[in-house]
């Protein structure tokens, strides 16, 4: 069992874990339709971009904050 997982992540792994994505979405929208597949990546995507914020002690506020003050010259 150790062989096969670390013959499965010693080569090729962008190909697989781009497989194994593409057979995620491809039975996603068998299973659910594409309108709803769509969604759960949109919800995925944002749930990321929160996750990966709060990883970096980085407040979308003040992001959004940062957008609209003056800039000095």
């Amino acid at each position: 069992m150790d062989r096969l997982i670390q013959f499965l992540l010693s080569e090729n792994t962008g190909k697989k874990v781009g497989a194994l994505i593409g057979l995620v979405v491809g039975l996603s929208i068998v299973l659910f339709g594409f309108l709803s597949t769509l969604l759960i990546a949109i919800c995925m995507f944002v749930g990321g971009i929160i996750g990966k914020s709060m990883d970096d002690n980085y407040s979308g506020v003040d992001g959004f904050k940062q957008m609209f003050r003056k800039k000095s010259e």
